[in-house]
């Protein structure tokens, strides 16, 4: 028996447990057994559970006494991390990561038999923090099946649009760009002030984790910004990946984890300051939008399927005898 934990509905969540796990049950003969809190433990019998999977940190008084538990039933204790536990002091959650999340992260790391992460970069600064636990590099996937990304037939315009969807706390990103989008056709999510930062003439209402997908139907050519510093080059490569499953044109800075997945002028564009950012984004076309597009989808749509990635959770999970064969 798996025991998996999800303690909230959000991006990482979806991303790291709720899609894959949800999509192995429909692909196996395989069940696995959420719970939202600690206290859900207690329902069951851990004489036969041999794995619990935490998403990014356990919130916990004693740690010690929590992995004492573990090894009294021979349970095993997976860390999904997909977070570096150090924040900017400009990102909106610093205080939260600096005095709660940030030590709960490092604790549980401290605690866990294995780490998954999504990139080779955290799982290097995770290694700091624990050399002797065994680390899983598990990139994210898209599942094209499920509804927010089974149809990426885009809205139907006359001309080039370009757009932005990205979490709080990236306004610092955002500001590299450097280019005033008001005399383009734009669509930025409405958080924080990216709106204003863009230039954008329209403004994108976020929407859930089931269906935020749905909003890359808007534009042909995703910008995707982002500084360097550690939290950043923790992060994965998943804006590359949405852009390719909704077949949508990708421009980006040339900083880890993009520069890893794009191949300049061919699967996108990479971009290291404002001039380099304004020439991709006055050289984009219609019809170079859609040759970059296809070629970003074609270059990740086997690595980055969701039963690719899926089978590297089973082989740690069941070792060389793991199940991959689909339900008839």
């Amino acid at each position: 028996m798996i025991l998996i934990h999800v303690d909230d509905l959000n991006g990482i969540n979806y991303h790291r447990l709720i899609a894959p796990f949800t999509r192995l049950m429909e692909t196996t003969d395989l069940k696995f057994y959420w719970f939202g809190t600690l206290e859900e433990i207690k329902l069951y019998n851990l004489e036969i559970v041999s794995h619990i999977i935490i998403s990014r940190k356990l919130a916990i008084v004693n740690y010690k006494a929590f992995r004492d538990m573990l090894d009294k039933y021979g349970v095993k204790l997976i860390l999904d991390n997909d977070d570096f536990w150090e924040l900017t002091s400009d990102n909106p959650a610093y205080l939260v990561y600096e005095l709660y999340m940030g030590k709960r992260i490092k604790e549980t790391i401290r605690i866990a038999d294995e780490v998954w992460c999504p990139s080779k970069y955290l799982a290097k600064m995770t290694r700091r923090v624990n050399p002797k636990v065994s680390i899983k590099i598990i990139p994210n996937g898209i599942n094209p099946d499920e509804a927010q990304w089974n149809n990426v037939q885009k809205y139907s315009s006359e001309g080039l649009r370009f757009g932005y969807i990205g979490a709080n706390g990236h306004s610092k990103d955002v500001g590299l760009v450097g280019y005033n989008f008001s005399e383009k056709e734009f669509y930025c999510v409405d958080l924080m002030d990216y709106v204003e930062l863009f230039g954008a003439k329209h403004k994108l209402a976020p929407k859930p984790v089931f269906e935020y997908g749905t909003l890359y139907k808007n534009f042909d050519v995703s910008i995707a910004p982002l500084g360097g510093g550690r939290f950043n080059k923790s992060k994965s490569n998943l804006k590359v990946v949405e852009a390719a499953f909704t077949k949508t044109a990708l421009i980006a800075s040339n900083t880890s984890p993009y520069k890893e997945s794009i191949e300049h002028g061919k699967t996108g564009l990479l971009c290291a300051n404002k001039d380099e950012w304004k020439e991709a984004i006055e050289s984009m076309t219609v019809e170079y939008a859609r040759e970059l597009a296809n070629n970003l989808y074609e270059s990740m749509k086997d690595e980055y399927h969701i039963d690719t990635i899926n089978n590297l959770r089973l082989q740690t999970l069941y070792g060389d005898n793991y199940p991959n064969s689909n339900k008839e």
